[in-house]
């Protein structure tokens, strides 16, 4: 009996050390602090009906810095999602085919196919997601999971059909519709001819001679399409909203404005030292996105904290100019409310003020919905089709 138990329990102890070796090896860090995952529905309704096929799209972010154990690289490995019309055990599971590597700072895209089943019923259901993923450090590769909390607001309707119509004689409005566009044609003629263009003051411009931006009247802003690299002025008391995979032209028109004598101020989710190897540029103050603990250092859950630092600077400068990159991080570590009240605030804040507000957002990661309420308060910047050369100006846009 003895010699039975001998190599069993050196057996289990030898398993016991492993376990501890690899302990040790593995940081301790939550997985989803690896990773920063956005998620949308496409297409993007407010209710699906039944027997319908939708997509999940995932936009997966490596978040780790290579300031420990390099390499620290992201590989998608497999997309599952629960939905509560499943069995208690069922869920959909799709492995990401071709997936590549993905370095610090690096995002990629992949999706998830799902149909409502036939026969469910029409309420709304809850639904969980997941990403499987590989990542390579030190001492190997490790297989970890990142899990989405529980969201209830997936709606189920049959689609409504409507009945026949009676036939409609359109010929009297299209004739109404003619002579009010005439009508509309000529007091446009008129009002053009008397109106004059209104001068804007640009906040990169010296204070003794202020150079001057002139636009057309028009009810909305129109869209500005630049080169990235290229610089131009901004104006005071405006936010500029910067649709862009990476924020080239953002860091173009932060410099224009510091060249200039305008104050800088960076609010990035990248590490300042990795920043300065991607762009260059001259910034007064750096707050870097983290929930580590550290001088300049801010917890992206803070949007208080967050707008308190930003009013602070702009009262302190004359003139200023804040840059803000990492609007998707913030969105998945609050909700997409929460950030719309902190533009929107900055918004209104600057608006009497010698500064100006550079937000730079990927508009892949947002729904068409969440993309429009930001464009309200911004005006937008957008890279000029091509890339390599700026096209002529349109009436109503932006000329020095």
């Amino acid at each position: 009996m003895r010699s039975a138990l001998g190599p069993a329990l050196s057996s289990i102890a030898l398993a016991a050390l492993i376990a501890s070796f690899l302990g040790s090896a593995v940081p301790a860090s939550a997985a989803d602090d690896y990773i920063e995952v956005v998620f949308d529905f496409e297409p993007s309704k407010a209710s699906y009906a039944p027997n319908e096929s939708f997509e999940i799209l995932f936009t997966v972010r490596n978040i780790l810095l290579n300031v420990t154990e390099p390499p620290n690289l992201i590989k998608i490995a497999n997309l599952s999602a629960y939905f509560s019309w499943m069995g208690p055990s069922e869920r959909i599971v799709q492995p990401v085919s071709g997936a590549q590597w993905l370095y610090p700072g690096e995002a990629a895209q992949c999706s998830l196919n799902l149909t409502v089943p036939a026969n469910a019923s029409e309420k709304t259901y809850s639904y969980l997601l997941v990403v499987e993923y590989n990542w390579m450090w030190t001492y190997g590769t490790v297989t970890l999971t990142w899990t989405s909390q529980t969201y209830r607001d997936f709606v189920v309707e049959k689609q409504s059909i409507s009945g026949p119509t009676e036939r409609v004689d359109y010929l009297p409005f299209a004739v109404a519709a003619v002579v009010v566009v005439a009508i509309g044609a000529v007091g446009a003629v008129l009002y053009s001819r008397r109106s004059k263009s209104p001068q804007v003051t640009s906040i990169i411009a010296n204070r003794e001679e202020p150079a001057t931006l002139t636009r057309s009247a028009s009810v909305t802003y129109p869209n500005i399409h630049a080169v990235p690299g290229e610089q131009f002025p901004i104006e005071r008391g405006s936010i500029y909203l910067v649709k862009e995979k990476r924020p080239n032209i953002s860091f173009a028109i932060f410099n224009e404005a510091v060249n200039h004598g305008a104050k800088g101020m960076l609010v990035v989710r990248e590490h300042p030292n990795r920043l300065n190897q991607m762009h260059s540029f001259e910034a007064a103050k750096i707050l870097w996105l983290t929930r580590r603990v550290g001088v300049d250092h801010i917890d992206p859950t803070e949007l208080s904290l967050l707008s308190l630092e930003i009013t602070k600077f702009v009262e302190g400068a004359p003139r200023s100019v804040v840059l803000i990159e990492g609007v998707e991080y913030m969105i998945t570590q609050n909700d997409f409310e929460s950030v719309l009240r902190l533009v929107n605030h900055l918004h209104d804040f600057v608006l009497a003020r010698d500064s100006a507000v550079i937000v730079t957002i990927d508009p892949r990661v947002l729904s068409t919905r969440e993309l429009a309420l930001l464009e309200r308060s911004a005006k937008i910047v957008e890279p000029a089709e091509g890339g390599e050369q700026r096209p002529e100006r349109q009436t109503g846009e932006l000329e020095v």
